[in-house]
């Protein structure tokens, strides 16, 4: 077990180095921020929209029909909602936007011949094309499961307090552990990473290499992405 714990410590230190030196090189720092900027900034809106009307709808329910007191309502949709709901609700937005444009992108280059092209070139296509959005589209789930959260607990402290929104949310933040905006992360962190990847593969492994298939590869990319979250989903779960 120690050898395994070992393993993997050497290949997250590995992974992190190979980030690093490749964001070091302004190419590679350029396509990881217009991918940031694409996958977070862009869907804040949508996202922050779809928060709201979800802790609206949790804490009207929760509340309303279900009895629930006004602080006990918030702290289930903090605690439910926040653990499970956003991390989800924040993948599969990114599946609909960043996953599918990321496997067209990646699958009209390959088409196209800039991949070859690349290659000629002799450069490294891991640095300039993969880590970039790998790393972009993993800290832009984190950051906008923050603001997905942000906007739920908000929404439904509104809907239970009304102008006692800020007292309730303070007995929130007092009730709430710390480590429970971290284990969001965490998780939202892996789907997003996984939505990245899932995309790059698909993108850059088109087959037949006409225009037919960059569609190809964007839904295939969608489908396999929104499978592969459900199922890191119930593995989260399923932990103890």
């Amino acid at each position: 077990m120690s050898l395994l714990v070992r393993s993997l410590e050497c290949i997250r230190h590995r992974l992190l180095l190979a980030t690093l030196i490749a964001l070091a090189r302004w190419p590679s720092r350029r396509v990881f921020q217009k991918q940031l900027y694409f996958s977070g900034v862009e869907s804040l809106p949508l996202l922050l929209l779809i928060g709201a009307l979800a802790g609206t709808i949790l804490c009207t329910e929760l509340h309303h029909n279900f009895g629930q007191s006004t602080d006990y309502s918030l702290h289930l949709v903090a605690i439910i909602g926040g653990s499970e709901l956003a991390p989800l609700l924040t993948a599969l937005i990114m599946i609909a936007r960043s996953a599918s444009a990321v496997a067209s992108e990646l699958a009209t280059m390959r088409v196209h011949g800039e991949i070859r092209q690349l290659q000629l070139l002799g450069i490294d296509l891991n640095a300039y094309l993969l880590i970039p959005r790998l790393a972009s589209m993993c800290l832009a789930s984190m950051l906008l499961v923050i603001y997905f959260s942000a906007a739920m607990l908000l929404a439904g402290a509104i809907v239970l307090a009304g102008f006692d929104t800020p007292e309730l949310l303070s007995r929130l933040a007092r009730g709430l552990s710390l480590t429970w905006p971290l284990i969001t992360m965490a998780k939202s962190a892996l789907l997003g990473l996984a939505t990245a990847a899932v995309a790059c593969r698909e993108g850059l492994h088109v087959r037949n290499k006409s225009m037919t298939d960059i569609p190809k590869a964007s839904s295939r990319a969608v489908v396999k992405a929104l499978l592969l979250t459900f199922v890191l989903d119930a593995a989260w779960a399923a932990l103890p």
